[in-house]
């Protein structure tokens, strides 16, 4: 283990902490848990630099997910400029990630063979250009709740959902909720059909829901280029809010009439 440097008085206690790079590791197997934990606490909140420029956690499956909270809301405190965690977690199924205002990490690694389902969370005042890299081959479901990234109002977005299925070979669910409708100043979408099908639509993908569909060109070749290749697809659900009766009619009429490469898929209008 590779413990700061520190100042001791008789009793245990510390003072003086100024060094700027912290690196704590409790891997170790004759370190107990509440021990590291007490050590933890007590060297942060005795830390006195200025400014903390390196936290680093290396922990154990034993570690808590309170402390880890705890020792995070602490060091933020003290203006930290860079805070890495190594979880030694190799049965990992279920990761929460939410990305916090004014967060520095730029590029956020995911690689986590037994990962089943994970949740990212961006805020809109925290979004700078971040990008994620996922190796998740167990992954079923990615959910990414992300006002400021995969928006309708971003010409490129079409593919990007295609990219997003390429690299999702066993999705089962696809949702999409265009929060901002359409406006007349803002230019189309680019839609341009993959020559290669996510692996994801010949095998796994049974569910698509689209709330606020509008129609447009390009939406409307999406949902027949799903349609059109989609082996295991069971329902389809599309949901819109046309300014016209009629509107809807048409958009009804156009979908009903597409090809659809699964004999169970039912294409459901709300």
């Amino acid at each position: 283990m590779l413990w700061p440097q520190w100042f001791c008085l008789s009793g245990g206690s510390f003072y003086g902490w100024l060094v700027p790079r912290l690196l704590y590791d409790d891997r170790h197997q004759n370190i107990k848990k509440e021990s590291f934990s007490r050590f933890v606490d007590r060297s942060l909140l005795l830390h006195e630099a200025p400014i903390l420029d390196y936290l680093h956690f290396k922990l154990s499956q034993e570690s808590s997910a309170v402390d880890i909270g705890v020792w995070a809301r602490t060091v933020a405190r003290r203006h930290v400029r860079e805070l890495a965690f190594l979880s030694n977690c190799p049965i990992l199924e279920d990761l929460f990630v939410n990305r916090c205002p004014d967060d520095n990490v730029t590029v956020l690694t995911v690689r986590v063979p037994s990962l089943k389902i994970l949740y990212m969370r961006y805020h809109k005042d925290s979004y700078g250009g971040e990008a994620f890299v996922m190796d998740a081959p167990s992954l079923e479901t990615l959910t990414i709740d992300d006002c400021s990234g995969l928006c309708r109002c971003k010409t490129q977005w079409l593919n990007l959902l295609m990219c997003m299925l390429r690299a999702s070979p066993k999705s089962r669910s696809l949702q999409l909720y265009q929060k901002q409708g359409y406006q007349a100043d803002q230019p189309n979408p680019i839609w341009s059909e993959l020559s290669l099908v996510p692996e994801c639509l010949l095998t796994s993908l049974e569910t698509v829901e689209w709330t606020n569909y509008e129609g447009t060109k390009e939406e409307k070749e999406v949902v027949e280029f799903i349609l059109r290749n989609s082996l295991s697809l069971t329902k389809v659900t599309i949901s819109s809010k046309p300014r016209h009766p009629e509107e809807k009619l048409e958009m009804i009429k156009e979908l009903a009439l597409s090809f659809r490469r699964s004999p169970i898929c039912q294409l459901v209008f709300d």
